[in-house]
């Protein structure tokens, strides 16, 4: 979307500064003989309406089970039609086509030789906006492996290799596609409700998370989406019948968390939007006042 985007601030920026140059005309007298030079100056507008320019959105959603949807009652993909509905409804977006990637049980590692793959790479590389999500099945790799012998060291030890697979992975996506916007989902304690009383893996996913934000951090055009507290400070069963993965709700709560950080960062969605609209409103009161004084 940026992209397409940026080509059309251009043409836009290209289109005011030639509007905005003052121009001569020759107006003819009466008898024709003579010719009268007057000066008109054109005052470019400051904004272009929302709309002006529809593009066609292409939408990649990758990752784990949370993108795949796993635990969605609707069978419907989780987050990611929540998502394309609300970006269809936005009046400078004509088409949005979706391609969801998600695929139950996805660590990094096993995400970054899928990105390797060619029909999986195609689809990132034409991509405006890719979601991502991954790093909950690192974690259980870790308990998995180390059950019997597992420590907040263990945890740590294991973090400095996920956060370089991770980088890798961000590297990988930025490689086949430069411009596209990417949101990676946050996790959250898959086990805060059977295992409540193990503080101990709070800890570790809130640091996990962490690292997984910073390194979001060190790229342009990355937008980190925390989502964790959305299932721990709902008094509403937010998980599905396994009591792992999300519901139907839990994934509604996810979309509208993330359209909340889309609206954040896109100039032309939310209160920015809302705030251009105003502007323009408040240009045509005061032209229509100047208009009606001049009658």
């Amino acid at each position: 979307m940026m992209r397409k985007w940026k080509s059309i601030v251009i043409s836009s920026m290209s289109a005011v500064v030639l509007a905005s140059c003052s121009t001569t005309t020759f107006l003819p007298t009466d008898n024709k003989e003579e010719a009268v030079q007057k000066e008109v100056d054109l005052t470019p507008k400051k904004h272009i309406p929302k709309g002006f320019f529809p593009v066609d959105l292409d939408i990649v959603a990758i990752g784990d089970s949370l993108t795949e949807g796993v635990g969605d009652e609707s069978k419907k993909g989780g987050y990611v039609p929540y998502l394309t509905k609300y970006l269809s409804k936005q009046n400078e977006v004509q088409n949005v086509r979706t391609e969801n990637l998600g695929k139950r049980g996805n660590r990094t590692d096993q995400l970054l030789a899928r990105l390797n793959q060619p029909g999986v790479a195609a689809e990132v590389s034409r991509a405006d906006i890719v979601f991502l999500t991954i790093g909950g099945n690192d974690v259980m790799k870790v308990v998995r492996d180390y059950f019997y012998n597992i420590s907040i060291k263990t945890f740590e030890s294991q973090q400095s290799k996920y956060e370089k697979r991770l980088n890798d992975v961000f590297s990988r996506i930025r490689k086949l596609n430069p411009n596209a916007h990417i949101y990676l989902i946050g996790f959250y304690n898959p086990f805060f409700k059977s295992l409540s009383d193990v503080k101990e893996i709070n800890v570790v996913i809130n640091e996990w998370n962490a690292a997984s934000e910073k390194i979001a951090s060190q790229y342009d055009n990355v937008s980190y989406v925390k989502i964790d507290d959305i299932f721990y400070d709902s008094d509403v069963n937010l998980l599905g019948k396994d009591e792992f993965h999300p519901n139907k709700k839990g994934y509604k709560l996810m979309a509208e968390r993330i359209s909340k950080s889309m609206e954040e960062e896109d100039p032309l969605v939310g209160d920015q939007k809302k705030e251009t609209v105003e502007e323009v409103t408040s240009d045509e009161k005061e032209k229509n006042t100047k208009e009606s004084g001049n009658e």
